[in-house]
């Protein structure tokens, strides 16, 4: 087969300041495809068109088409990945090593008197983790300084870094799961510099026309036309473009021709347990681009919610990537209930009294200036859902907890102090909570009562340990058992590294703004209305979510990437359903935009999604366009996408849904 040396004359006395981005400082000729580099010295191999498994190897890695090993073709989605900081440029002892160890069998710990084959990662390990948290950390804040506001996604990125690592300091695990779970941690780390890399570095040059000399730093990427390489050429960034042999210009200036690069090093070896392979599940099947690069960059869900003795029954066999029959995991990673003697008892604490002594009513709001005022459509679908208990479906297969606390729960503390306490630890455990349930839910959400014992826990004068014997639950004081609640929301590495979340004399963050522990406890009526705005979005969005992940689930399991797509159109932002950090809206947007224009979008998107569970209202059936999309309509559609949805939550939840609020009147 012909190559490079034998199709190319090589022109050493060719300027590197000549070339164009369509000329060839390099060139190499893989199978009918030529590829040339405007400004590099080596053509890597071009893994792309081929459908191929994306499955973890033996090093917790994808191979040869995994971005954070070796150069993907660009993407506008993802344009970011050509900025991941290449292996071979950052060797030990340089700070970034620690991005791409592999642990070993000698870095699980055993835990002294387990006798599960489960073990810690090594404290030296954790440590090289936690110096690359330390540089995202300090990257992020001079980010978000620098852009204002543009800190949000990446942000979120963060919180899922610092989660990671801290589950590997103290949580127990299978070497399998902890393999894993470092790589997943080091593709976030490597995410967040990249992608602050392109937005401060590469992106900005690329509106200039002027080149920069090309930073080999970076990984690069390959360009199928000859716009995106002149693009990636004057940033600096490493590129490659790809054409057929039949669209090589005569006179194109070639340096040097060469041989293909090909990813030998690279680990394409299945995961083993001593002599048996036991390959980790195929997520996806397909050529290169924006779907696979979407799956590369989801985080494992691990296999904790099994016995480590039992868990072979879940994972392929070595003769098939098809998992074996077994336990399955739902769409966001959790266990499904077990039949058997274990009864899914409904929350008596629902009709638990306040601290102020009286029953409450769930289905309408208190009294209170402290709470915005309810959305019109949403107060009326709450008035006229039919609660008949024989409508709800039992045994109950959706978590019935509570994602976020309620917002009139926040409320419930009459004295001032309570309510101080209240506030102040939920604004300072908002940000690592919103995290925690956008990407690693807890097994099962909490009780209102685990929420109020959490929210009225109070710091202490010394942080307490979460280990040693455990009290009994019958004589556990108030401070025990708000430390009991943090522990079963946020886990042993909370009190261990803080004690408590927030300091008396400290200050807590809400969107941007600083808010001192003192001023909670006759704190200003729309900062609260804000706080329980946000409550009343965020526990909509996620309930839907997972109302969504069962109704739905054929669609899910069908196209979970294109179906995530369509839940996140339903709310502005790039975000997703995650909210904390940008500035608090000015006006009503989204579902509920002030203008007819500005809501259609997100109303259609909302109306899609509902059509595809039983029983939606025929209104519902139409698509909604400009053309008929009038004020009397637009009301009509509205009502019925709310009270279709309150019913059809009652029905699987047997509780009323956190419904959306108007936003509060600003002052």
């Amino acid at each position: 087969m012909p190559n490079a040396l034998t199709l190319f004359k090589s022109n050493c006395t060719l300027s590197d300041s000549w070339l164009q981005a369509f000329d060839a400082r390099a060139v190499a000729v893989q199978g009918n495809l030529v590829i040339t580099t405007p400004n590099m010295h080596f053509v890597p191999e071009f893994h792309h068109f081929d459908e191929e498994d994306l499955q973890a190897r033996a090093d917790g890695r994808f191979g040869v088409i995994d971005c954070f090993q070796w150069p993907q073709s660009y993407d506008d989605a993802f344009c970011h990945a050509v900025c991941i900081p290449r292996k071979e440029a950052f060797p030990f002892p340089h700070p970034l090593h620690w991005a791409w160890f592999t642990p070993s069998q000698d870095d699980l710990k055993s835990i002294p008197g387990n006798s599960f084959p489960v073990g810690m990662l090594a404290p030296d390990k954790v440590d090289g983790l936690q110096s690359l948290l330390k540089l995202a950390e300090q990257r992020v804040h001079d980010y978000r300084k620098d852009q204002p506001d543009r800190g949000q996604i990446i942000y979120s990125r963060l919180l899922y870094l610092r989660h990671a690592i801290a589950r590997l300091k103290s949580h127990p695990l299978t070497f399998r799961d902890l393999l894993i779970f470092v790589t997943d941690a080091q593709r976030l780390f490597l995410d967040i510099y990249s992608y602050i890399d392109w937005v401060l570095v590469a992106q900005p040059r690329t509106t200039f026309g002027v080149r920069h000399e090309v930073n080999l730093g970076w990984m690069g990427g390959f360009a199928q036309s000859s716009d995106i390489c002149e693009k990636l050429f004057c940033a600096g960034v490493p590129a490659w473009y790809v054409r057929a042999s039949a669209y090589i210009p005569p006179q194109m200036m070639v340096v040097e021709p060469i041989l293909l690069t090909r990813p030998d090093h690279i680990i394409i070896a299945m995961y083993t347990e001593g002599r048996k392979i036991r390959p980790f599940e195929v997520i996806y099947r397909g050529q290169g681009g924006r779907n696979r690069h979407t799956h590369i960059c989801c985080l494992y869900a691990g296999t904790t919610h099994q016995d480590p003795e039992s868990d072979k029954s879940s994972q392929p066999s070595s003769s098939s990537s098809r998992p074996a029959p077994g336990p399955k995991l739902s769409a966001v990673g959790k266990a499904p209930k077990q039949k058997g003697k274990q009864r899914h008892r409904p929350y008596f604490i629902e009709a638990r009294p306040t601290q102020s002594g009286e029953s409450r009513d769930k289905w309408k709001d208190p009294d209170t200036p402290f709470l915005p005022l309810p959305n019109l459509h949403w107060e009326g679908a709450m008035k006229i859902v039919v609660k008949d208990v024989s409508r709800v479906r039992t045994p109950y297969v959706i978590d019935r907890g509570y994602r976020f606390p309620e917002p009139a729960l926040l409320l419930g503390p009459k004295l001032p102090e309570r309510l101080q306490l209240y506030l102040a630890n939920w604004l300072a455990a908002r940000p690592l909570w919103i995290g925690r349930v956008d990407h690693d839910p807890p097994r099962t959400y909490p009780t209102p009562q685990l929420w109020r014992d959490f929210l009225g826990s109070v710091p202490s004068v010394q942080p307490q340990s979460s280990k040693g014997k455990e009290p009994d639950g019958k004589s556990l004081t108030a401070t025990e058992k708000g430390k009991r609640a943090m522990r079963d929301l946020f886990g042993d590495d909370l009190l261990e590294t803080q004690g408590d979340i927030f300091s008396p004399d400290g200050v807590v963050e809400f969107r941007g703004e600083q808010v001192s522990i003192a001023s909670l406890a006759t704190p200003p009526s729309l900062l609260v209305q804000k706080i329980t705005w946000e409550l009343f979005e965020l526990g909509f969005r996620y309930e839907l979510r997972d109302l969504d992940h069962y109704l739905a689930r054929g669609c899910w399991n069908n196209d979970a990437v294109g179906r995530e797509q369509l839940l996140h159109s339903i709310f502005p932002g790039e975000a997703g359903l995650v909210m904390w950090s940008e500035a608090f809206p000015s006006e009503n947007y989204g579902l509920w935009n002030n203008t007819l224009m500005g809501c259609l979008p997100y109303l259609e998107n909302f109306r899609r999604l509902l059509c595809d569970w039983d029983d939606v209202p025929p209104c519902l059936l139409t698509p909604l366009t400009s053309d008929n999309f009038t004020d009397t309509y637009s009301w009509e559609v509205r009502r019925a996408a709310a009270t279709f949805y309150v019913q059809t939550f009652f029905d699987h939840f047997g509780r009323p849904p956190i419904v959306p609020h108007s936003l509060p009147m600003q002052s």
